[in-house]
């Protein structure tokens, strides 16, 4: 296939790179990372010439774009070592250029994806794995090279969402069989990709339960009240206060935690639901919160 060298690898994560036998091949112009992130995410898929100048230029290419491309495409070549041509792995075809699959062509994102679809039909110890190796592709964020470009913004955003459900699959299951280690750090991932999703707080909340840190159960879905008041407006959904719930009721037989990092954040929960309770405000002094909760207490019964 006029391909000269063992492995071509392309990182899609982060800035875009590419190696050839393990070696980076060096710098690349914006254009031609851009180019080559386009085509590897739809490796095995022309991508029409029109549609690559489009996306190249933002909607207003040159007239001269096709002379361009094909020079864009040329130096590709030469720096990764590709031949010419319908048989080079950059191949040059009539519904326009395509990167091929290939086994010896690896794409950050074509392993991740392959990873996670493997988890499918995987027990939980296997998908904790499989998630945990594909996480640990996720160097950046996805073609950093084109922060503001609409097509970026689209994988990125297409990708956030495969990224969530893997990331919550494995905590979950990391949870189910006893590895709350792992699950909180799925669960920290997911959040920092969605702040609003409860499903993850739980999953956090799950894990610092039973690694023994009530606390920190607790301090995470105050963070989480605060969090969701912030973006929405909206207090956690029933699921989530159900969970709070049984966290706040539970009394370990041992003690495992700082008790006044606990007695802190009672009181910071406290303060929220008195906010959060119509008609009633939480006094500035933490010494005043009590008589204040009883009071409404009082009144609602």
């Amino acid at each position: 296939m006029g391909w000269g060298g063992d492995m071509l690898e392309i990182d899609l994560f982060g800035r875009t790179r590419a190696r050839v036998d393990g070696v980076d091949v060096g710098s690349l112009s914006g254009k031609q990372r851009q180019i080559l992130a386009i085509l590897a995410l739809e490796a095995g898929t022309p991508v029409a010439k029109e549609r690559l100048a489009d996306q190249l230029w933002d909607g207003s290419p040159p007239g001269s774009y096709v002379g361009t491309l094909d020079s864009y495409i040329c130096v590709l070549r030469r720096r990764l070592a590709l031949g010419a041509g319908r048989g080079s792995l950059l191949a040059t075809t009539q519904a326009g250029f395509m990167l091929v699959e290939d086994p010896s062509v690896v794409v950050d994102l074509s392993r991740f994806r392959s990873l996670a679809r493997a988890t499918a039909e995987a027990t939980s110890q296997q998908v904790v794995e499989l998630a945990t190796q594909a996480l640990s592709l996720v160097q950046g964020d996805l073609v950093m090279d084109a922060p503001y470009a609409d097509w970026a913004v689209r994988v990125r955003e297409s990708f956030r969402h495969e990224l969530l459900e893997l990331a919550l699959d494995a905590a979950q299951r990391a949870n189910a069989i006893g590895e709350p280690a792992v699950a909180e750090r799925m669960a920290r991932m997911a959040i920092r990709h969605d702040p609003v999703r409860e499903d993850a707080w739980r999953q956090l909340m799950l894990a610092q339960w039973f690694s023994g840190r009530r606390a920190g159960a607790l301090a995470t879905y105050s963070e989480l009240r605060s969090t969701l008041a912030d973006s929405l407006g909206d207090e956690p959904g029933p699921e989530s206060r159900e969970l709070y719930l049984t966290v706040l009721r539970d009394e370990p037989d041992v003690p495992t935690e700082d008790h006044r990092t606990e007695l802190r954040t009672l009181l910071r929960l406290l303060r929220q639901a008195l906010d959060s309770t119509p008609g009633v405000r939480a006094p500035g002094r933490d010494s005043a919160l009590s008589d204040v909760a009883m009071r409404a207490l009082a009144t609602a019964g």
